[in-house]
């Protein structure tokens, strides 16, 4: 097996085990079983079976970044409970995929899908107020939508904008600083009252920052969108 293939199924075993929270032999049977079986599926795997994939994005990019996936043939299979996107890609005939993502719940969530259905739109996930719907290419170009040479599978599984994972780091720093302050407050032997009026100031400013972080970088995709 290929060191970069094995990692990631390591990573993912892990991810499992620790989700499951129980003992990795009880989870997964002896060691060298499992790799056995590994091993085999993935011979077949590389032969007959779908290539895969699974990737995540922020709020901003995904929509944009399935469009471009799905011009290369990766069809989305589900959202796993970290809401990651699971793909695979046929490795004889790979085809065009289309999607959409509707902000949408409840009721009027089955409403729209069997409005959408008829259309040859299909619900493979739904991650908070998000409904996401695939449709092939095939159903609206026929042939054409067959893909000749796809490119390689990206090697990213990850797409965060920088500005995202700054933004949460300064929410946390903050989240520390104001259960620090309210601490120090009380053994100060200054009142409740004034260590809740100042963590709850600081948790105003952070999440106004939030925010406006978002309504920014909102305005500027419209604006060059």
């Amino acid at each position: 097996m290929a060191p970069a293939r094995a990692e990631e199924l390591v990573g993912e075993l892990t991810a499992f085990a620790a989700e499951a929270g129980s003992p990795l032999e009880e989870e997964f049977g002896p060691a060298g079983e499992l790799a056995d079986q590994l091993t085999r599926r993935e011979g077949a795997d590389a032969v007959d079976g779908p290539d895969t994939w699974v990737w995540t994005a922020d709020a901003l990019q995904e929509v944009e970044l399935l469009a471009r996936f799905g011009g290369q043939g990766w069809e989305a299979d589900r959202l796993d409970r970290l809401g990651r996107f699971v793909c695979r890609r046929d490795r004889q005939t790979p085809l065009r995929w289309s999607y959409r993502r509707e902000t949408t719940g409840g009721r009027h969530r089955e409403h729209l899908t069997a409005r959408l259905a008829t259309e040859g739109w299909e619900l493979f996930g739904t991650w908070g107020p998000f409904a996401y719907f695939k449709r092939p290419e095939a159903a609206v170009t026929g042939p054409a939508a067959q893909l000749s040479a796809p490119p390689a599978r990206p090697r990213r599984r990850v797409y965060f904008a920088p500005w995202i994972l700054v933004t949460l780091a300064a929410a946390v720093a903050v989240a520390v600083a104001v259960a620090v302050a309210t601490v120090l407050l009380a053994g100060s032997g200054a009142g409740l009252t004034d260590g809740a009026s100042l963590a709850g100031a600081l948790v105003g400013l952070t999440a106004g920052g939030l925010l406006g972080a978002w309504a920014r970088r909102t305005a500027a995709r419209r604006h060059t969108g």
